[in-house]
């Protein structure tokens, strides 16, 4: 009874916990987001004001000189005229920026900076036969130019809003980026708490003592699992549509200060991707090729040797525990360190391979460097088996151990020999376990990546063995007119779907062969 009425209270306490706490976090999410805003808005309203000087100032010069250099054909006068814009230009952007610091009227102030360059010109053409002209051009278009600045100018501010203004906002440089940046984010979140909070107030209140232990016991495992799935949403979820959104952003970049633009929304990139440009060589199709191949050949060699290993080693020998660690030594081994080790292995001149062939009066091959496509794939194979295996051994050697003794000792019984027990006892028995290796093997074979960068150096398109998820790397680590980082996108869902169609291909296979 005592149990009970603690475990009510524990329910209780657990549902007032949750509602002050999203109470909390959505207040404060609401206040960081208003305050956001508040702070985007007067960076936005800060910066109209350089935008109305600068309109003002470059349409002043350009419209009345246009206007005053028409009314005359005096190549003279027309310089003169040059000269006395000239003379002004930096008194009139001054005039200008106090002008509208005062908070004068805007066509006030343009008026007064139209005055000034028509005076200097007028002082400059003094005595000339174009000055007459001149003055009488430059009284008759006034008004109609401060219309048309006060115009240009008002659409240039305009043009200063608060999406503008966060698009070029630098994370450095940038005093409060991050509530300014996500004060939309900020909003929703705290919204959400705040509504939730609210929920679980009214449901508390409705309640008697045994419908609040009950919903606190409903929480407790979403407090569990909560971390895990914000976890999820934000470094799995958003990448995903993220890349997704990306993908049909053609052009897609990074600009300054990390700010990304595009050209148009569309199927460009994947055009890009699948067909390459006229006249040029399909990198895509190649990289897709090789992963391919890669892929065929890796997995069920990897698979077969891995059954036979893991057999081996699950058999009661001397120094069995010597074995297990020689062959999963390679688990533990820093991928890039490894590769250079193979790569000195697979040297022409002084490469362990090499080596053991001439021993036995073959000739020397050039692994990494000969050109020859079919050597280069038979380098990456060997490699890619020999990094696979230490992973697939330790699933294989579990399922191997999960395995009932007795049925052997009753197949040995029965007077089997040891292939048949093999092929028909523990084939079937491990076969769920095989299934289960050969997607995980075929999901990482063709994301290969490090293999090929580190045996060739960094630079695998020089010998014609890029793979996908280099191709991948390749576009969104350089740009010029034929990389980009839609490209990279683009690249990166036709892969998923690969995969996926793959995966799912080998699940309804497997659905024949796997033991149940």
């Amino acid at each position: 009874m005592v149990g009970i009425k603690r475990k009510h209270r524990r329910g209780v306490q657990r549902v007032l916990v949750h509602v002050v706490l999203f109470a909390l976090i959505g207040l404060i999410g609401i206040g960081l987001g208003v305050a956001g805003r508040s702070l985007l808005a007067q960076k936005a309203e800060s910066e109209r004001l350089p935008a109305r000087v600068k309109a003002i100032h470059e349409n002043t010069e350009k419209l009345l000189k246009t206007a005053l250099q028409a009314a005359t054909d005096d190549a003279k006068a027309q310089k003169t005229i040059q000269t006395g814009f000239s003379a002004k230009k930096k008194n009139v952007k001054t005039a200008i920026e106090d002008g509208l610091n005062a908070g004068n009227d805007e066509r006030d102030v343009i008026r007064a900076a139209l005055e000034t360059y028509i005076a200097s010109v007028d002082a400059k053409l003094e005595g000339s036969d174009a000055q007459a002209a001149v003055k009488a051009e430059a009284e008759k278009k006034l008004d109609e130019i401060v219309e048309s600045i006060a115009g240009i100018t008002d659409g240039a501010a305009d043009a200063i809003t608060m999406a503008s203004v966060k698009k070029e906002m630098s994370v450095s440089s940038t005093k409060n980026y991050a509530i300014m940046f996500y004060w939309q984010a900020l909003l929703i979140i705290g919204a959400i708490l705040t509504a939730l909070a609210v929920l679980l107030l009214i449901l508390w209140l409705k309640r008697d003592e045994e419908g609040r232990a009950a919903l606190g016991a409903l929480l407790e495992p979403v407090d569990y699992l909560l971390p895990f799935f914000v976890g999820v949403c934000v470094f799995t979820f958003y990448p995903m549509i993220r890349v997704a959104v990306m993908s049909f952003q053609e052009k897609y970049t990074l600009g300054k200060n990390a700010n990304a633009s595009f050209i148009r929304w569309g199927l460009g990139n994947y055009k890009f991707v699948l067909f390459g440009l006229e006249g040029t060589t399909n990198i895509f199709m190649r990289s897709l090729r090789n992963t391919a191949l890669y892929v065929l050949l890796t997995v069920p060699i990897t698979a077969a040797l891995s059954i036979l290993m893991a057999y081996l080693l699950n058999q009661k020998i001397r120094f069995n525990g010597v074995f297990q660690t020689a062959y999963f030594i390679p688990m533990v081994t820093t991928a890039t360190a490894v590769g250079l080790v193979w790569r000195w292995m697979f040297n022409e001149n002084f490469g362990l391979i090499n080596a053991i062939i001439t021993t036995f009066g073959g000739e020397k091959i050039n692994w990494l460097q000969s050109g020859n496509h079919a050597v280069s794939m038979a380098v990456l194979v060997i490699y890619g088996v020999w990094s696979s295996l230490p992973f697939t051994i330790i699933l294989l050697l579990s399922g191997l151990q999960n395995i009932d003794e007795n049925l052997y000792t009753v197949a040995r019984v029965d007077g089997s020999g040891a292939a048949r027990i093999f092929f028909r006892i523990t084939v079937p028995l491990l076969s769920p376990t095989i299934g289960l290796v050969l997607i995980i093997n075929s999901i990482s074979a063709f994301k290969v990546y490090t293999d090929v960068v580190v045996l060739w150096n960094g630079t695998p398109e020089g010998y014609g063995m890029e793979t996908v998820a280099w191709y991948i790397y390749n576009n969104i680590n350089t740009a010029d007119g034929t990389h980009s980082l839609g490209y990279a996108a683009a690249a990166a869902m036709v892969l998923f779907l690969i995969i996926f169609v793959f995966t799912m291909v080998q699940k309804v296979i497997q659905r024949k062969w796997v033991y149940q």
